[in-house]
């Protein structure tokens, strides 16, 4: 998804359920109608005399004497309708209920002048702290859609296995060493179908013992850090010393020739790589 959320998908209430009243309202009023709608709509003289009602209200709760007259909030309402046409009416709302709780960064005082300057600092405030709601509903609702999109143990298995079977593929065509086998290699071996003898597991351990030591040795030789290059060293040593190859990367490197060796074993042998998955899950 290109954007978190999108107008036309509409709003997912079971999200905001638990949300505190006035932080709900916020989410309710980003989906509400937006005034940009009222222009070449039907019911614009309707809704404009809504919004001219609305300012009405708020001039009375917020005790300007003497109230504007209906000229004059109609002048508010054209200039709300020119600078914040992207708000819904219930955003209004919420912007000066929240102003006058002392909710938003802005003194809601009016000193008796209902004016443009104040009905423009009062949403300004407003559109600087919804914000952060959106944001947080956006983001709860990008995580409900990926746990509802997450695939089933079975899809995730059959998606692992087409994988593997395309590796598979591209490894005929091209036989070379992957750097990520070793998860084909759990999979597979979990499933049953890799099982490889000892001595060829010793053979894969004294490569894979010689395979790490060369790459530390050049990563050590590309690190410019000394105590880094002292890790290094230490962690070359212990596989130096340490013929059982318990360490992570030679573990690693390991199953990694171990994937290569099956694969070559299947081709040796003229099978099929999916008939001998599809028989080891018919018989597990």
């Amino acid at each position: 998804m290109n954007k978190l959320i999108k107008q036309s998908k509409g709003l997912q209430i079971q999200i905001i359920q638990d949300w505190a009243p006035e932080n709900k309202k916020i989410i309710l009023g980003h989906f509400e109608r937006k005034i940009a709608t009222f222009f070449e709509a039907e019911d614009k003289n309707e809704q404009f005399q809504n919004l001219h009602k609305l300012l009405i209200k708020w001039a009375v709760l917020t005790g300007v004497k003497p109230l504007p007259t209906d000229d004059e909030i109609r002048l508010f309402v054209e200039y709300i309708a020119e600078h914040f046409y992207r708000l819904s009416l219930m955003e209004i709302d919420n912007a000066f209920n929240l102003a006058t709780a002392g909710k938003l960064d802005i003194a809601a005082e009016h000193y008796q002048s209902f004016s443009v300057i104040y009905i423009s600092n009062i949403i300004n405030a407003y559109k600087r702290y919804n914000g952060k709601f959106i944001l947080d509903y956006r983001k709860q609702l990008e995580d409900e859609e990926r746990e509802n999109n997450k695939p089933s143990e079975s899809e995730r298995m059959q998606m692992m296995i087409e994988s593997i079977l395309e590796n598979f593929e591209n490894f005929k065509k091209e036989p070379k060493y992957n750097h990520f086998g070793y998860v084909s290699y759990d999979f597979l071996k979990n499933l049953g179908v890799i099982d490889l003898k000892p001595e060829i597991k010793g053979i894969l351990l004294e490569q894979a013992r010689k395979m790490a030591v060369e790459e530390l040795n050049e990563k050590r030789k590309e690190n410019k850090h000394k105590s880094e290059r002292l890790d290094i060293k230490l962690e070359i040593d212990e596989i130096l010393n340490d013929a059982t190859g318990k360490q992570d990367l030679v573990i690693r490197i390991c199953k990694n020739l171990g994937l290569i060796h099956y694969f070559e074993f299947i081709l040796e042998n003229n099978l099929s790589l999916e008939n001998e998955i599809t028989k080891s899950m018919t018989n597990g």
